[in-house]
């Protein structure tokens, strides 16, 4: 019996009516997990959005009515500033000191700052200032202001004239604050940061303004007042909201100066970090950890008390209200709480939907696979009746059209076997005869290779015996030059003998084309030289500048005796590099040497400088030039630019291309640079670094 169960659960399991359920359960799952994941999002979004722009025009109301109430109590205080009876006191303490010294009243005001705070309630000396008139009418104003803890007023050398109630000092003009109030005689206005009066044991706002003469505008005193924050911040504490939400107001350093019953200044409201994010923050609210009422992930939003008045002294105040993330937030969490409950309902409810909607789509499907088995088996004309006026009653009758073309295939499919059969009797023997004729086509190939192999051997040893015999020609000829060179060397110096101008003159010139020759042959050897590779340079470390003086010293005569100006050029500060003197000699000599030869009138120039990581050093003339198609033609060995019929120079047109060799050996570079008709500039680089790996 459990193993009848058992089959009927795995055929159902694998069924399609089984398969339609489960999709349409888990579809319904996604579709519910998605729904709540974005619904969440999105509400979680628009409600902190919400709170962040509510609470942020909050802050903005709070910050502008403290802006406000602050501009009122400065108003105030410079109204009361201009009572007649305070002035005309303050002038009177004035004139008292009008025939002493600056040193004198200083002196004297000190002592009697001793004496103030010494003195005890109710002495004379405390009456005389706390008891006239203008003291009894300060007290009136505290007694009507209660936002007022303190007001008193100096006269123009910083010396108590009226006060509402013992002041710590009599001397006030040692203090900042009356010296930006009194302002040298200029006055100005005079507000500082929360501060605690031990006067008042209040925490305050102190404001001082200068008093002015009526009708002249001269400044005759200073007025100062401690204005209470719990009047400043009145409607911080008036204003009720929620009981997830706080009021701050915080300085510049993140110290709290009002709200939440916290003693001013004596705590932050977050750690710096936070603190530096807050004031940074260009959106309408920040979601961060502050320690103040209490430690918690919280909404904040903030906005700066940007009066004038504050900003010109560098009092930064920030208005912040603060509500709990967790709090706020529980509406949206209660509310997703119901939709995941609403979602399990739903899911419950789609299995068994998804079993009998599975029904109507496995019927017709169970019909096709009969149909299959009957198609499989060979019964072709098995009819098929499906009519469901959907996708499965087309595919019915694609299956039906198949059947009929595989039917019809099958038939082609007999004959082409029979074709075949008949052709693969005669392709073994077609592919016998192919064989041979690659194979004797392959000989043929190797038989061609074999003489290329063989024609190139014998070029290679026709190209060593030429380089060979040029090597001893070479050789043979240097030999009995030498003597020749000797001997006319010695009959010009008149050691066999006087001779007259013209043997001397004819002598010179056998003299010149021994020289030529010799340096003809010697150019031709080196050549071989580098193509046999058996060159060899000694690099060692040299001044690229001493190699120019030196090979240009040796030329310059030559130039001269053609009437051409010959100058240098070099950089100073250019770094020893690594090079082989004598060859770069060589290369210079040539340079030099083409450039006199082709040079008519005018001038030459060598010049060094420093490029990147290379030494430039460039020979420059003002001879013909050199045509643009003719320069790469410059440095290939045996090329002259000249009619052969022509030419007027020697040479054997190896001299450019020893010297790109010598530079190339050096990893360096060799180019020119020419204007028809105006001149040429040969130029080579050495690098700084040696490249010879």
């Amino acid at each position: 019996m459990s193993m009848i169960f058992f089959k009927g659960w795995k055929r159902f399991k694998n069924s399609i009516r089984y398969k339609a359920a489960f999709f349409i359960f888990f579809g319904t799952l996604c579709i519910i997990i998605i729904g709540l994941m974005l619904g969440y999002a999105v509400g979680s979004y628009l409600l902190t959005e919400a709170i962040g722009v509510g609470y942020k025009n909050v802050s903005h109301s709070l910050a502008h009515s403290i802006e406000m109430a602050l501009m009122d109590e400065i108003r105030f205080l410079e109204i009361i500033a201009t009572r007649p009876l305070w002035v005309d006191v303050v002038k009177q303490s004035n004139e008292q000191y009008s025939n002493k010294g600056r040193e004198v009243i200083e002196q004297q005001l000190l002592e009697m700052d001793k004496l103030w705070i010494q003195s005890e309630a109710g002495s004379s000396l405390m009456k005389e200032y706390l008891e006239n008139r203008v003291s009894l009418s300060m007290r009136d104003v505290t007694v009507l202001r209660k936002d007022i803890a303190e007001i008193f007023i100096t006269d123009k050398f910083g010396a108590l004239v009226a006060a509402s109630g013992k002041t710590s000092d009599f001397y006030q003009a040692d203090e900042a604050w009356w010296q930006k109030a009194y302002n040298n005689g200029n006055g100005a206005l005079y507000m500082g940061d929360v501060e605690y009066d031990a006067s008042s044991k209040t925490w305050v706002i102190p404001l001082a303004v200068p008093m002015r003469e009526p009708g002249t505008g001269k400044i005759v005193g200073v007025c100062k007042e401690a204005f209470a924050i719990d009047r400043l911040f009145a409607q911080i504490a008036a204003l009720e909201l929620t009981d997830v939400s706080s009021i701050f107001v915080m300085n510049k350093n993140g110290r709290i100066l009002f709200g939440g019953g916290i003693t001013p200044l004596s705590s932050k409201l977050a750690g710096d970090e936070a603190i530096r994010k807050i004031l940074a923050s260009r959106r309408a609210y920040e979601i961060i950890t502050v320690d103040a009422p209490h430690k918690m992930k919280a909404f904040v939003t903030d906005t700066d008390i940007e009066a004038p008045f504050l900003v010109q002294r560098n009092i930064a105040w920030t208005v912040l209200v603060i509500n709990d993330t967790v709090k706020a937030l529980a509406p949206l969490h209660k509310l997703t709480l119901y939709l995941v409950l609403a979602g399990i309902a739903l899911m419950m409810m789609m299995f068994p939907a998804g079993y009998f909607l599975g029904g109507f789509v496995s019927r017709p499907i169970r019909q096709l696979h009969i149909v299959v088995e009957k198609i499989m088996a060979g019964e072709w004309d098995y009819p098929i009746r499906i009519r469901t006026r959907d996708e499965i009653e087309e595919f019915a009758d694609a299956l039906q059209t198949m059947r009929e073309f595989l039917k019809e295939k099958q038939d082609e499919l007999i004959c082409a076997r029979q074709d075949l059969e008949r052709f693969s009797s005669g392709l073994e023997q077609k592919v016998q005869e192919r064989t041979k004729e690659l194979i004797r086509a392959q000989e043929a190939t190797f038989n061609i290779l074999e003489d290329l192999i063989e024609e190139k051997k014998k070029a290679e040893e026709a190209l060593k015996a030429k380089s060979e015999f040029t090597s001893t020609i070479s050789h043979e000829l240097r030999t009995p030059l030498t003597a020749i060179k000797e001997g006319i060397i010695i009959v010009l110096d008149e050691t066999a003998g006087n001779l007259n101008p013209s043997q001397k003159e004819f002598l010179t010139i056998a003299q010149r084309n021994v020289d030529r020759l010799a340096r003809l042959i010697n150019d031709v050897l080196d050549f071989q030289k580098f193509e046999a590779s058996r060159i060899n340079f000694r690099f060692v470390e040299n001044n690229i500048n001493e190699i120019v003086r030196e090979t240009a010293q040796a030329m310059a005569p030559v130039a001269k005796e053609k009437g051409l100006d010959f100058s240098l050029c070099l950089q100073d500060d250019l770094a020893k590099i690594v090079f082989d003197r004598d060859r770069i000699t060589q290369v210079l000599t040539n340079l030099l040497d083409n450039a006199i030869k082709f040079t008519r009138s005018g001038s030459i120039s060598v010049a060094t400088a420093k490029e990147s990581n290379t030494i430039k050093v460039s020979v420059k003339d003002t001879g013909p030039g050199i045509k643009e198609e003719d320069i790469p033609r410059l440095f290939q060995k045996f090329e002259q630019l000249e009619n052969p019929m022509d030419r007027k120079t020697g040479g054997t047109g190896l001299g450019l291309a020893i010297s790109k060799e010598i530079i190339q050996a050096h990893k360096g570079k060799i180019w020119v640079e020419s204007e028809f008709g105006k001149g040429s500039t040969f130029s080579f680089l050495l690098p700084i670094v040696d490249r010879r790996v």
